[in-house]
């Protein structure tokens, strides 16, 4: 189980930056609203509003459609209401409240559920956002739902209706016929494996921070073994002000995924929350190591630069974040609850949208060896493609490590045991940080703590790195040739070429 990392340092940016821009007869707003942008409005952003109305253009408000909109104030002038807004953590200027999305509700549109008697799906996983008449973005909790929860247990279609004020929406959640789906037999002979003596609480950070918590300014080797990691780039460690719930963006990472050029991290305000927030950074936008960890107080031209080109998605539910993977159209994320373990519970398998990074499909699944009396419940995934992922299960028990290759057909989910590993990897039991795939070689990588190992389909170790570092490795991917590997504290993204 994760240890809380909690980001000291927001105070002091804070107190840095100028938090409550000085406008006379403004109403502030404790704490911030989080907003969004409408895509198809064409409103700018101004860094001055006076009595006789807005000056001084920054940007139009849809550069920022996919990111982190954070009202402080609200003023009222010739009849049009503005908003004080921070972008990403920035300090921006005034907009119309008419550049927002107001009254909607976004919600998953297909839904498909594993039949499966101890499991109900909750409605509410189904919403990307839902704004008020303000455009504020409204916590799921606080929508009005037909039904809170879908059983599972029988082949039935249900209409779900969600609401909150004058904005509506609905989806259908069907669930299959197939009762043995998922029901399979995990017989592989474990492989030899490894057993390494780790830490019960990271102990080290980046280098500042927790001490002044300035930018680092040095890259980081991670040597041993095959394995030579580097600093690729430091990222934002929040991008967000204020402690809204909704607009919470860090500090802490949970999950990555690498594709088509782009990483996206999942980001949490605690590990122990289950919604959080995607965010996405094009590597061939990002100038050099250093420059995005200080995005939220660069000068505006510069922030503007780098910040057009960053994704943000909604406060969407992601499980623990862990178990994800990436293809050219889709991020996928199994949002599960890491307390579990040997469960019979269904999982959810969202496919998210890299345009908007919405949740646009959910599945449900299971993996069951022989009946619901010995379910896999996963914690750790990596998909290879739209139709198929590998989940790693410790049987913690049985001292054992087991693989499973999990192909979609259609709208249903089957199960296949490809390996298995004798052991626990870690003396103390500790947790899998990150899961990825080798496709080239076939090979498995897993991240424990500031360990890495390498294992064949089957489950035998083939490599292990120790890396000494102190520090949580939250999250590892595969793209092309080049492993990429995520530490905590500061949010730091490291890369190898692949021997």
């Amino acid at each position: 189980m994760k240890r809380v990392k909690v980001y000291l340092g927001l105070a002091c940016l804070m107190t840095l930056l100028c938090l409550k821009p000085q406008v006379v007869w403004a109403r502030e707003l404790n704490p911030f609203q989080t907003k969004m942008i409408n895509p198809h409005t064409s409103y700018r952003i101004y860094q001055n509003l006076t009595r006789k109305g807005p000056s001084r253009s920054l940007c139009l408000a849809n550069t920022f459609k996919h990111g982190n909109v954070q009202a402080s104030a609200v003023r009222k002038v010739r009849g049009n209401k503005y908003c004080y807004v921070w972008l990403d953590g920035h300090r921006g200027g005034w907009v119309n409240q008419r550049a927002f999305l107001r009254r909607k509700i976004a919600v998953v549109h297909q839904i498909s559920l594993v039949k499966n008697s101890h499991y109900s799906f909750p409605t509410r996983d189904a919403i990307n956002y839902a704004t008020d008449v303000a455009g504020t973005v409204i916590e799921p909790s606080k929508v009005k739902v037909s039904r809170a929860e879908v059983s599972s247990s029988k082949k039935e279609s249900y209409r779900v209706s969600y609401s909150y004020g004058k904005a509506h929406a609905q989806t259908v959640v069907q669930v299959r016929a197939n009762a043995r789906e998922g029901i399979v037999k995990a017989t592989k002979k474990p492989q030899a494996g490894d057993s390494a003596r780790s830490w019960f609480k990271h102990y080290k950070t980046s280098g500042n921070w927790g001490r002044s918590f300035a930018p680092e300014t040095r890259p980081h080797v991670l040597k041993s073994g095959h394995f030579r990691l580097k600093t690729y780039f430091y990222q934002p460690a929040t991008l967000c002000q204020s402690d809204s719930v909704t607009g919470k963006v860090g500090p802490v990472p949970e999950g990555l995924t690498v594709s088509n050029g782009s990483m996206y991290a999942t980001m949490y305000h605690s590990p122990n929350d289950t919604r959080a927030h995607i965010v996405s950074y094009k590597f061939n936008q990002v100038p050099n190591r250093y420059v995005m960890q200080k995005l939220s107080w660069l000068p505006w031209s510069q922030f503007l630069r780098l910040a057009s080109h960053v994704k943000i998605s909604p406060y969407i539910k992601l499980g623990h974040g862990q178990a994800i993977g990436s293809t050219r159209k889709y991020i996928y994320v199994i949002a599960n609850n890491h307390l579990l373990r040997k469960s019979s519970q269904s999982e959810e398998i969202m496919q998210i949208s890299k345009n908007n990074l919405q949740i646009k499909q959910i599945w449900t699944f299971k993996v069951w060896n022989h009946s619901a009396r010995i379910g896999r419940y996963v914690h750790n995934a990596t998909f290879l493609n739209d139709n198929k992922f590998i989940a790693v299960y410790h049987a913690a028990t049985d001292h054992r490590f087991e693989y499973w290759e999990v192909t979609g057909q259609g709208n249903s989910w089957y199960p296949k045991e490809i390996g298995a590993t004798r052991g626990d990897f870690m003396r103390n039991d500790s947790p899998v940080q990150g899961i990825t795939y080798d496709k080239h070689k076939k090979q498995i990588y897993l991240a424990f703590n500031d360990y890495l190992f390498k294992l064949k389909r089957s489950g035998k170790v083939l490599a292990r790195g120790h890396f000494h570092t102190g520090r949580e490795f939250e999250g590892i991917s595969i793209n092309g040739r080049h492993l990429y590997a995520e530490l905590a504290q500061r949010p730091e993204l490291l890369r190898q070429r692949i021997r």
